[in-house]
């Protein structure tokens, strides 16, 4: 493939945030195409992601093919009032021009008006192929955090047991589904719950009325208040605690349908960094350890308990998981395999 000028409207202004440096800024830099997001400039094709304005001119030079990187799942909204109060405050704060309408809305027509949708789940996938047959499923790249191997020591007694939590504040209230399990495990263990993520956090569209994660997570945790920690995150944090955890979790709300249809991530990373973990039911997590051979998701507070449980105190147990996750890992999500998937989404449009 030649190389290309790529005119992006990214998720952040740094292009440093998660959704762009773990996806197209991966690729392009490793492919060493170039990237503008200045689209008055000449470009090859524009990638579009949900922070763009759907309905600008930009979008309407029939000569440049558009790629739509669509992440989450924003096409199954919780609600009908939640969808049209996204689009209401988009349109509000500038971010989209045109008609008001539930934000599905734009999301559904921009992907038909695509020359090709990319996103990071096969459940995604299956929904917007109804608007888009040219998509593509391309998990993030994790070339940054580092591919720790199983702690070698075996679990001692009277210890300090420390669980690890890695997102975005928009996930952490998954954790209070298992408050209750939480509690009781600190009950006969000396317990540390680490949350690697951001320590404050817009509520509404990641710049208005910001808020304080900590005490967010001292009212949804509200009987292990005194054993939680907020670290800010970073690469370098994140490898530093989960060298120091013994098991990860990734509980989730599953009522909301942005949040049971996220890819799998934040499991992948776990393994990645030599952490056992245990994850709600969703769709991707099930998938994901049922493929690796993993006994990793939990059906409800029970089991959820038994595994923290079995993991704290069968060193053999943990070695086991982390060991498949991490041989599912190299077979499946090597840096090769993501970088030729971004290749076919672009060949698919440059003709």
């Amino acid at each position: 493939m030649r190389k290309m000028r790529i005119g992006y409207w990214p998720l952040s202004e740094s292009l440093n945030s998660t959704g762009d440096r773990r996806r197209l800024i991966f690729w392009a830099t490793a492919r060493g195409h170039s990237i503008t997001t200045n689209l008055t400039e000449d470009i090859d094709v524009i990638v579009a992601t949900v922070n763009s304005d759907f309905n600008s001119s930009f979008f309407s030079k029939k000569r440049i093919p558009i790629i739509f990187d669509l992440v989450d799942s924003y096409l199954t909204p919780l609600n009908p009032y939640d969808d049209f109060a996204r689009g209401f405050a988009k349109k509000l704060s500038g971010q989209i021009s045109g008609h008001v309408k539930p934000f599905s809305h734009h999301v559904r027509n921009f992907c038909i008006n695509s020359n090709a949708v990319v996103c990071s789940s096969i459940e995604q996938e299956e929904i917007i192929k109804r608007y888009n047959k040219n998509t593509h499923v391309i998990l993030d790249s994790h070339e940054e955090i580092p591919f720790n191997p199983p702690k070698p020591s075996k679990i001692r007694k009277g210890e300090v047991r420390r669980i690890l939590w890695e997102g975005q504040p928009a996930t952490i209230r998954g954790a209070k589904q298992i408050s209750s399990v939480l509690y009781q495990l600190s009950m006969t263990n000396d317990l540390l719950l680490n949350f690697i993520t951001d320590e404050k956090y817009y509520q509404i569209l990641n710049r208005y009325v910001k808020r304080d994660t900590l005490q967010l997570l001292k009212k949804d945790l509200s009987q292990v208040e005194n054993l939680i920690n907020v670290i800010q995150w970073s690469p370098l944090k994140l490898d530093e605690f989960a060298r120091q955890s013994d098991v990860a979790m990734i509980p989730i709300d599953l009522s909301s349908p942005m949040q049971r249809l996220k890819p799998e991530n934040r499991l992948l990373i776990m393994w990645r960094l030599g952490l056992p973990c245990l994850t709600s039911p969703s769709p991707a997590y099930i998938r994901v350890a049922t493929n690796a051979g993993v006994n990793a998701t939990c059906l409800n507070l029970e089991e959820w308990s038994r595994n923290f449980k079995r993991i704290l105190n069968d060193y053999d147990f943990s070695y086991h998981q982390i060991t498949l996750g991490q041989n599912y890992i190299r077979e499946n999500h090597s840096k090769l395999s993501i970088l030729k998937k971004w290749d076919l989404a672009f060949e698919s449009v440059m003709g």
